[in-house]
């Protein structure tokens, strides 16, 4: 018995010593998630059960960020808090914190990806863009400036009326998408010739109109419009591979 009170005893008197050393050597017994809500709820004359609730809240803060990588930023974030934060009136001033806040969110949520990047269109939530992608994940084509007449049912980008830029106004100008030889010449106002079918159509396009097929082609397909019949059946008589393998695109 003796001995056993001899090391209660010691042991006592070993903290005793610890709590000692760490007052007179100015080291602060509270981790910083304690300092926080201590000096929040000093300021906002929090209840205890407030306070517990503020502590449990920045140590699962805490967890959250290591798991996620982003110790660095959590730990910049408190220290502001602790730091640079001020009580105002009872209440506990944050807002000078807003940057390390904001650089915690976007390191523990960061963006989705979108996989239109740089395509020249918006493509984050409208009004700014045509909502293929989520908010944030399209910046650079998203840095464009906004058509102040965007969304009104007119396309006013340089294929429309031309007032607004490329990729301002991607509800009115909704992307065009390429098509393939026969269906280009058949509607060549639907959208461009995809890279792939270019040859295929010019080879089409040079026997509708050079030679023989000239003049049934002039008023359509060598104008730009779509391609009739009897032009189409001229080129499959004169030119059968060129019109084979546009019809096969």
């Amino acid at each position: 018995m003796t001995h056993e009170r001899m090391a209660r005893g010691m042991t006592l008197l070993f903290l005793a010593a610890a709590s000692l050393f760490a007052a007179c050597s100015g080291e602060d017994p509270q981790t910083p998630e304690e300092k926080y809500c201590n000096q929040r709820c000093d300021c906002n004359k929090c209840t205890d059960e407030e306070r517990a609730s503020c502590l449990d809240d920045k140590v699962n803060e805490k967890d959250e960020a290591a798991d996620a990588d982003c110790k660095d930023e959590y730990s910049t974030y408190l220290t502001c808090l602790t730091n640079d934060a001020a009580c105002s009136d009872g209440d506990y001033d944050e807002s000078v914190c807003f940057a390390e806040e904001s650089d915690l969110g976007s390191c523990l949520n960061p963006a989705p990806t979108c996989n239109l990047v740089n395509n020249g269109v918006c493509n984050e939530p409208a009004p700014k863009g045509d909502g293929l992608c989520a908010s944030g994940s399209d910046t650079a084509d998203c840095a464009i400036p906004t058509c102040p007449s965007a969304g009104d049912g007119f396309c006013d980008e340089p294929e429309g009326s031309g007032l607004c830029a490329e990729g301002s106004d991607p509800l009115d100008c909704p992307a065009q998408t390429c098509q393939a030889c026969y269906d280009y010449a058949l509607s060549p106002t639907s959208g461009p010739v995809c890279d792939a079918s270019l040859s295929l159509f010019s080879a089409y396009y040079e026997c509708g109109c050079s030679g023989t097929c000239a003049d049934v082609c002039q008023v359509t397909l060598c104008s730009g419009f779509s391609v009739e019949a009897t032009c189409d059946d001229c080129i499959a008589e004169f030119c059968a591979s060129a019109h084979t393998a546009c019809h096969a695109d």
